[in-house]
């Protein structure tokens, strides 16, 4: 079995994949035997063990909602592979892999729930998830090298390696699962394009959002948008967001299947309304008013209000304009009206009456209750 072990690394360091690995929680032991094996400097670019909530929240950009999860680990595989990008600048973006592993394993303190691995391998042509629950009773350390291997197996399963993922035997959980990516959305990841949509086909009118879920609200503004405008409206989604990692291959599936026939969708490398304004000049941006709240805020422009009103002077010279949508707050309806923008930014604006859209359902409380049913 060790022989077999160290054949199976040296042929991972023998592969062209290489890349950044990061895991918590569990199965560091993962590490020691790729790097025991010469020649992990091919395979290795870095390896963080960003074990304390506060080093994993700066890795990520952001506090997870959960630790160990497949969510968490999958943006973990994106930011390790963000960062091999960056650490290899030259490499074939082909070859460059990020592997993320979050866990939860036996500890000599109270705990709740199951013991659990995920494991995610992020790379440009796909994001591959394996996942464990780990059932039969086990001390830490065997905990730690059954992690171990599956961490090193779906290694090698990605490395092209001939590797049985079917393991292991029952009463545990195992599941796999994997995206492929069509060749539109590897071009946002990799820098290559900076929007999904035909480039003989532009859209008129756009609405930027996360859309997680899309909800009743969100129709609503779409219906009176295409009403107001006469014109088709478009989603948007930034799969790259300030401070966060960009969207796994997972979440782009998730949320177009969601989106399904409803509304075209789009995906872009645009985070903020400048960038998106300079992709689509003279397209209608669907916001709601907090939205435009924000774009007037100094904090989103290094605390400067000299970059936020050239930020909103550059999308008004490129000939784009917001059709703004209230929000219930409390007992109050908050409009366009009861904003005090700068007049750049007002001149560029055109509210939706109040009696015409009265819709508090947000995303995120459509995702409490639904994760409350």
């Amino acid at each position: 079995m060790v022989q077999l072990l160290k054949n199976t690394i040296s042929l991972i360091h023998d592969s062209p994949k290489r890349g950044v690995f990061a895991i918590t929680g569990g199965g560091s032991e993962a590490l020691s035997r790729l790097l025991a094996v010469p020649g992990a400097s091919r395979t290795v670019l870095e390896a963080i063990v960003p074990y304390h909530s506060e080093s994993l929240a700066q890795f990520l950009g952001g506090q997870p909602d959960q630790a160990c999860s497949d969510k968490t680990a999958r943006a973990m595989a994106m930011a390790a592979f963000q960062r091999a990008m960056a650490l290899d600048p030259e490499a074939d973006h082909q070859v460059l892999l990020g592997l993320g592993v979050t866990s939860a394993l036996s500890t000599d303190r109270q705990r709740r729930g199951d013991n659990k691995v995920f494991v995610c391998i992020q790379t440009l042509g796909a994001t591959v998830e394996a996942s464990l629950v780990l059932v039969a009773q086990r001390s830490r350390k065997e905990e730690e090298s059954l992690v171990a291997t599956l961490i090193i197996d779906l290694l090698a399963e990605v490395c092209g390696l001939p590797i049985d993922l079917a393991f292991p035997e029952e009463p545990d959980i195992f599941h796999r699962r994997e995206t492929v990516a069509r060749q539109a959305w590897q071009d946002l990841l990799n820098g290559e394009s900076n929007s999904s949509h035909d480039p003989g086909a532009a859209p008129q009118v756009l609405f930027p959002g996360a859309f997680n879920p899309l909800h009743d609200g969100h129709r609503t503004m779409i219906r009176l948008a295409e009403t107001l405008l006469e014109k088709p409206v478009t989603l948007e989604i930034s799969v790259f967001n300030v401070d966060k990692p960009p969207l796994d291959y997972f979440d782009l599936a998730h949320r177009e299947a969601a989106v399904g026939e409803q509304c075209p969708l789009i995906f872009t490398h645009a985070p903020t309304f400048v960038e998106k304004s300079a992709i689509f000049p003279g397209v209608t941006f669907v916001v709601g008013v907090d939205t435009v709240k924000r774009i007037a805020q100094s904090r989103y422009y290094n605390g400067s209000m000299t970059e936020c009103l050239e930020a909103i002077s550059t999308i008004r010279d490129h000939g784009n304009q917001f059709l703004v949508f209230g929000r219930q707050h409390g007992d109050d309806f908050e409009s366009l009206d009861d904003l005090d923008l700068p007049e750049v930014l007002r001149s560029i604006c055109h509210g939706v009456e109040e009696e015409m859209f009265r819709h508090d359902i947000s995303s995120s409380q459509l995702r409490a209750k639904n994760a409350g049913d």
